[in-house]
């Protein structure tokens, strides 16, 4: 009964408040003929007034009845009516009130509960099908573990089956030991090429070409051709380097012409594949310019391993004109290399009112170049670096002038070593340059302590280049630290512009 009063004492009670009463005017009644649809209880505000005999609301003149929509401390408004003798009605329209909002509340809560009953299961849902690995996904892994499996028993055939394989295993290990160098230079030789290995290993895990569940490989963040064509003759140099190293220091052999075209043309395609991975290559001016000139050291020592090989018997004539076009790459890292230097150079005091003609010279690199730290790691890197660039282009300089006959006699007839060393000299180098490049990309992309990064750039980019030129010392100290610089006095030497005189005059 009190919910039907509610509904049949409100709504009149609110038409007759929104009714101005005018003096003079009469007043027309609603309509009662059609039926109206009950409007759910609002608290009406109107001014006390008296009331007309016809049960009209009347109302001071100038004043307006106003609809009360406002909540207070989270409660409605109470209700106040023109008649002050009919609390039954205000009490009506207040639990009319109450109960529409707690209606309204309770509907709101179930809606609410759906919905988010519906976007919890929706956000299962969603997340079961995230953390599903997929069927492609599930593909590639086994077909990864398939191919390194089926390489693994080709590898095991072609050694002749099991038994073979293990036999030859063992006589590598029982190599390995009887090829060790007596005293410290067996020490840093193993040394090196023991970090070298690990290095190698690790880079290969980390790299692109070994993927899931068998490598660890990193990110990619670009995957055009170039990119590709970077990651592949990336990997394949390292494992071409690997190689060489791997039969010189077990075997003391030196491998064939094939394995030197495949990876002389691996090295060089991966120094020049990176150019369109320095926009997205994400480090200091300082980092990406040391790229630069370690893919120049990289280029350049191809040019390293071709006078090699040139000094062969079987080596083809036109070996020393493949020499020449490396000359770009020789100039360039000597560039690049005093670029460094100059970026270290100190201001003047005067630079602002009056600056050096140091200042003058240096403001170029320190731009390109940015702020550079002097620390230990910094000008040991930069030193090592200008002084082996410098070598290298008086290397060069010096093989242009005799050619190979004349620039290798004292290593063939005095020094053993360096002259069976040669063959894997260029191609090792290359590797430890190569391999630092990648793990300064690993320290500048947080998969690496960035500490470890600079010092292993230190130790295989600065030092080891300058002990694989010595590494004939350390199999016999005796020898000349550097043969190719030392002449032989029984030896007639000839510049080769002597030679082409000669050969033009008919003599």
């Amino acid at each position: 009964m009190s919910m039907m009063s509610a509904w049949a004492t409100v709504p009149s009670v609110a038409l007759h408040a929104r009714v101005r009463h005018l003096p003079g005017r009469a007043v027309k009644a609603p309509s009662r003929a059609l039926p109206q649809k009950p409007h759910p209880a609002r608290c009406v505000g109107v001014t006390r007034a008296s009331s007309s005999s016809d049960g009209e609301v009347s109302l001071p003149k100038g004043a307006r009845a106003k609809r009360g929509r406002g909540r207070r401390d989270g409660r409605p408004k109470p209700c106040r009516s023109s008649r002050e003798d009919s609390p039954s009605q205000n009490a009506a329209v207040t639990s009319q009130q109450t109960a529409t909002s707690s209606n309204e509340s309770e509907s709101a809560s179930a809606s609410d509960a759906v919905i988010s009953v519906r976007n919890t299961s929706a956000g299962a849902e969603a997340s079961m099908v995230q953390d599903a690995p997929s069927s492609d996904w599930s593909s590639r892994e086994i077909g990864t573990v398939a191919c390194f499996a089926a390489l693994a028993a080709g590898t095991v055939a072609n050694a002749g089956g099991p038994t073979t394989f293990a036999n030859e295993l063992e006589r590598a290990f029982e190599s390995l030991i009887a090829n060790h160098l007596p005293g410290v230079g067996g020490v840093i030789e193993d040394s090196f090429l023991g970090l070298l290995t690990v290095c190698t290993v690790y880079s290969l895990w980390r790299s692109s070409l070994v993927p899931k569940p068998i490598g660890n490989p990193i990110t990619r963040k670009s995957k055009t051709l170039a990119s590709w064509a970077h990651v592949i003759s990336g990997g394949g140099a390292l494992l071409t380097g690997l190689y060489g190293i791997g039969l010189e220091r077990i075997y003391r052999e030196t491998p064939g012409w094939g394995w030197m075209w495949v990876s002389s043309a691996l090295f060089l395609t991966n120094a020049l594949t990176y150019t369109p991975l320095m926009a997205i290559f994400k480090a200091s001016k300082e980092g990406k310019y040391a790229m630069k000139l370690g893919y120049s050291f990289v280029a350049s020592f191809q040019g390293v391993v071709f006078i090699a090989w040139s000094a062969r018997s079987d080596a083809p004539d036109w070996m020393y004109y493949a020499v020449m076009p490396f000359w770009f790459f020789s100039i360039g890292k000597l560039w690049e290399s005093t670029e460094f230097v100059l970026a270290l150079a100190p201001d003047s005091e005067t630079k602002k009112t009056a600056p050096s003609l140091l200042d003058k010279i240096s403001a170029g690199s320190k731009k390109r170049l940015g702020k550079m730290t002097p620390d230990a790691a910094t000008l040991t890197y930069v030193s090592l670096n200008a002084f082996a660039a410098v070598f290298d282009n008086c290397y060069m300089a010096l093989y242009t002038v005799l050619g190979p006959e004349q620039f290798w006699h004292t290593s063939q007839t005095f020094n053993d070593a360096d002259f069976h060393l040669r063959m894997v000299k260029g191609t090792t180098g290359s590797l430890t340059v190569a391999l630092l490049i990648f793990i300064s990309t690993l320290g500048w992309r947080k998969q690496m302590p960035m500490s470890l990064a600079i010092w292993l750039n230190v130790i295989l980019g600065s030092v080891g280049p300058w002990i694989v030129l010595f590494w004939h010392k350390l199999q016999d100290p005796s020898e000349n630290w550097f043969p190719q610089f030392v002449f032989d006095p029984a030896y007639d030497y000839h510049p080769l512009w002597d030679s082409a005189a000669a050969l033009g005059a008919g003599n």
